[in-house]
């Protein structure tokens, strides 16, 4: 009996969250729905579809490969007008661009973004139009690049931020972005 009432002495208190005045201690992620995540998905969505039209041309699938173009192009083109609306203002997607910053997940993809846009652009006229078809299947062929990038640098965008549970999984989410 003296001995439980030993033990019970030294246990710790059950513990009690506070925090200072009472405040969130993090705060939460400011997102418009349906902008934010309708932004992320349309960026897995381009990526993965450049890549299945690259497999698809070099495989002889001519409507697979169509499909996929459109759905690249599409997708890229939507993601980076809800990013801008989500930006607030059109010139804060455009100011992105005036300086390349390694250390900047923003930086990066609004870098890798254009890139993949512009090139899936590209590889779509070339495909729809007739015009220039070797240049489209080259900017096609460098969506192998920019695709699986555009899949999964919101990844790292997402991890890059001060919710601890993204921020802890920074090196499983781009696997997470680009499986799903």
């Amino acid at each position: 009996m003296k001995r439980e009432r030993a033990v019970a002495r030294e246990v710790v208190p059950e513990a009690e969250f506070r925090s200072y005045y009472g405040r969130p201690v993090i705060k939460p992620p400011i997102w418009h729905e349906p902008h934010m995540p309708t932004y992320l998905y349309l960026g897995g969505v381009s990526g993965v579809s450049s890549s299945m039209a690259v497999m698809a041309r070099l495989t002889g699938r001519t409507r697979l490969d169509r499909t996929a173009r459109v759905a690249a192009a599409a997708g890229a083109a939507l993601g980076a007008g809800l990013l801008s609306a989500e930006l607030g203002r059109p010139e804060r997607f455009l100011n992105m661009f005036r300086v390349f910053k390694l250390t900047s997940p923003m930086s990066v993809g609004s870098w890798i973004l254009a890139a993949h846009g512009g090139l899936s652009a590209a590889a779509l006229a070339g495909d729809l139009t007739g015009i220039l078809p070797a240049a489209g299947d080259a900017a096609l062929l460098a969506t192998a690049v920019t695709g699986p990038l555009t899949a999964t640098y919101t990844a790292v965008l997402v991890a890059d931020t001060a919710v601890p549970a993204w921020h802890e999984a920074y090196r499983e989410l781009p696997f997470l972005f680009a499986g799903s």
